[in-house]
């Protein structure tokens, strides 16, 4: 949830993104327990939290990019680094993450120190749309949550592209529309209002993405709507921000603004109705 470049809606810069997380990524990086996305859990009886299904999701995506040892992957939008960390460790591989948040460089590279996995996994800054990298640099590139900042996923899928060597592969996540189209008033414009506390562009379907790939030069090789894994996420992370703002007597202003914004949403009566919106994987490779 860290990577964004020009405007999302009018009003709404890459600069309120960034500003975003600088501002509010501690508190999110402990809210989820060590990441900043969506957890995937097996059920409903599931009793893991943010922190264990947070790892899981991290887990499938690992899974679907199939990191050899020695490969070279960019953690696209890399957050405070715990998904980074985590593939390099697991994978053997050497990890580059970037963010346009300062704040998340600064928190991936003291993390990447603490776990002794600095030499293997390093962060900077980078935009999504003007990568600071040469073509044709890495191995593989996985990106949990970022494609939702971006407005134009055929101008991050580009330079997603640019960035693989021929035959390199990608695994990302997005955040999709499922159901039909919103006709009534109100209910879009509190969608669209959720987006933008969230500061995420507007969704697209995963039938956009076979579309989005031939444009960009990436052959799609797999969709998978995970939605019904990740469902749980909301009803969960409201309940941790509850008890963060209880534990520590505060919580930043736009978090409030969420916090707020999901008063009294029964999150267990949402999870058992038909997902109108949700979470796919994208896997695909360069040619």
């Amino acid at each position: 949830m860290s990577v964004e470049s020009g405007s999302i809606s009018p009003g709404l810069s890459k600069e309120e993104v960034a500003g975003f997380y600088d501002r509010n990524n501690r508190a999110l990086t402990v809210i989820f327990g060590g990441n900043m996305h969506y957890g995937y859990w097996t059920g409903p009886d599931d009793p893991s939290g943010l922190e264990e299904a947070g790892a899981r999701l991290t887990d499938v995506v690992i899974g679907k990019l199939g990191v050899k040892p020695g490969e070279k992957v960019l953690d696209l939008g890399c957050g405070t680094g715990g998904p980074g960390v985590r593939l390099a460790r697991a994978t053997g591989a050497e990890v580059v993450g970037v963010s346009i948040s300062t704040e998340d460089v600064a928190q991936a590279s003291a993390l990447a120190q603490a776990e002794g996995m600095a030499e293997q996994a390093r962060f900077q800054f980078g935009d999504a749309l003007a990568l600071p990298f040469e073509d044709g640099s890495f191995d593989a590139v996985f990106a949990i949550e970022t494609l939702v900042h971006v407005p134009d996923r055929v101008l991050v899928l580009k330079e997603i592209a640019r960035v693989l060597r021929p035959g390199g592969r990608m695994a990302v996540t997005d955040y999709i529309k499922r159901g039909p189209d919103v006709d009534d008033e109100d209910a879009w414009l509190a969608l669209n209002e959720a987006l933008l506390e969230w500061r995420a562009a507007p969704m697209v379907r995963a039938e956009d993405y076979e579309g989005f790939g031939r444009e960009a030069g990436i052959v799609i090789e797999e969709i998978d709507d995970i939605t019904e894994h990740t469902k749980y996420t909301f009803g969960k992370l409201y309940a941790a921000m509850r008890a963060y703002q209880s534990e520590h007597g505060e919580l930043p202003a736009d978090l409030v603004q969420i916090l707020d914004s999901g008063a009294g949403v029964d999150w267990s009566m949402v999870e058992e109705e038909e997902q109108n919106e949700g979470v796919i994987i994208v896997v695909g490779r360069r040619p």
